[in-house]
C-alpha cells in the first residue's frame, strides 16, 4: 500500500507590484510630453496670437479717430467752418484750465458730433477708459486722448481756424495718437516749436495713426512723422 502523496503547489510571485510601477512610470513619461509639447506649441502661438490683438487694436484705434474726424468735420460744418477750439474758456493768456467742460472733446460730445465715453472727466485729456478718444492700445491711467496740433500754435487755448484755410489739407494733421493727456503744455509757450515728434506716440508697433484735415486717417512709422515733423494744421 503506498503512502498518499500530498502534492503542495507553491503560487508563483504575485507580478502586480513591478506592473503597477511601470505603468506609473510610464504614466509620468507621457505627461511630461504632453508637458513639453503645450509649452513649445504656447511658445509658438502667442507671439501670432499678441501681433494678431495688436493689429485688432490698431484698427480699431483708426476706427475710433476716423469717427472723430468725422465730428469735428460736422462741427465745422454748423460753426462755419471752424474746427473746435482746444478749449472754448480759456484766455489769450494760456491760462491754466486745470478742470472745466469746454475741452474739444466736451465740446463735440455735448453737440451730438460723438458719443461721450462710458467714464468721463473734464479735466484735459480726460479720464476716459472707452470710447473714441483713447487708444486702445494707451496704457496710462490718465487716458491718452488725440490732440490738436495747431490749437496751441501762436494763438492760445480757444482759438479755431477755418478748415477752408489749411493748404494741402490732405497733408496736414490734426488729431494723432499722443504721449500724454496734456503733451500740448510744454509747445504753449512757444508755440513755433510745435511738432509732430514733441507729441506723436509709437504705441502701434514703432508707429502711429493720425488724421488729417481732409477727414482721411493714416498709420505710419514713428520715423516717417519725422520725416513730415511740421505738418501741424495751422502751418
Amino acid at each position: 500500500m503506498n503512502p498518499t502523496r500530498t502534492a503542495h503547489i507553491i503560487p508563483p510571485p504575485s507580478p502586480a507590484a513591478p506592473l503597477r510601477t511601470a505603468c506609473l512610470q510610464f504614466t509620468l513619461i507621457e505627461l511630461l510630453v504632453v508637458v513639453a509639447i503645450i509649452a513649445i506649441l504656447a511658445g509658438m502661438l502667442l507671439p501670432a496670437l499678441n501681433k494678431a490683438r495688436m493689429h485688432a487694436q490698431q484698427s480699431n484705434c483708426a476706427a475710433n479717430q476716423k469717427q472723430v474726424m468725422a465730428g469735428i468735420l460736422m462741427y465745422a460744418g454748423d460753426f462755419g467752418d471752424n474746427t473746435p477750439p482746444l478749449n472754448l474758456a480759456v484766455s489769450f493768456t494760456g491760462t491754466n484750465p486745470s478742470r472745466n467742460n469746454n475741452w474739444w472733446t466736451n465740446l463735440l460730445v455735448r453737440g451730438n458730433y460723438l458719443p461721450a465715453p462710458k467714464s468721463w472727466e473734464s479735466e484735459a485729456g480726460g479720464k476716459s477708459r472707452t470710447g473714441v478718444f483713447i487708444c486702445p492700445s494707451a496704457v496710462s491711467e490718465s487716458g491718452q486722448f488725440g490732440i490738436y496740433a495747431s490749437q496751441t500754435y501762436g494763438v492760445g487755448y480757444n482759438h479755431s481756424l477755418k478748415l477752408s484755410r489749411v493748404k494741402d489739407a490732405s497733408a496736414r494733421v490734426l488729431v494723432g495718437d499722443t504721449r500724454g493727456s496734456i503733451s500740448f503744455y510744454s509747445p504753449l509757450a512757444t508755440p513755433w516749436s510745435i511738432t509732430l515728434a514733441q507729441s506723436f506716440s509709437d504705441r502701434h508697433a514703432g508707429g502711429a495713426i493720425g488724421g488729417f484735415c481732409d477727414g482721411h486717417v493714416e498709420y505710419r512709422k514713428y520715423t516717417s512723422w519725422l520725416a513730415a515733423d511740421r505738418d501741424c494744421f495751422g502751418r
